[in-house]
């Protein structure tokens, strides 16, 4: 019976790397089905990153025009200051 004890170690062995191999069988099975939401959702993600960045460029250009509208405005009031003349009439105005 000397044999006994190795095989009942090799048994409990092989019976850990069953269980091991159960659970990290399972944990991929879980990483295959997260990676597969997560590439459903990437088109989505897509169309909201590029609405984020034409939003963000659109705000950065309307507030350089309003900028660059304010400051020819300003110029504009000193050249009236400056030469005694009256504004032009702008198409915007009434």
């Amino acid at each position: 019976m000397g044999w006994f004890p190795g095989l009942w170690d090799v048994l409990r062995t092989v019976d850990g790397l069953s269980r091991v191999e159960k659970r990290h069988g399972s944990a991929i099975d879980d990483l295959k089905d997260r990676t597969a939401r997560l590439e459903a959702r990437e088109p989505a993600l897509i169309a909201e990153a590029k609405m984020a960045s034409a939003t963000a460029a659109s705000a950065a250009a309307t507030q350089h025009v309003a900028e660059l509208s304010r400051r020819v405005g300003v110029l504009e009031e000193q050249v009236r200051q400056l030469t005694g003349t009256t504004p032009r009439k702008r198409l915007t105005d009434r």
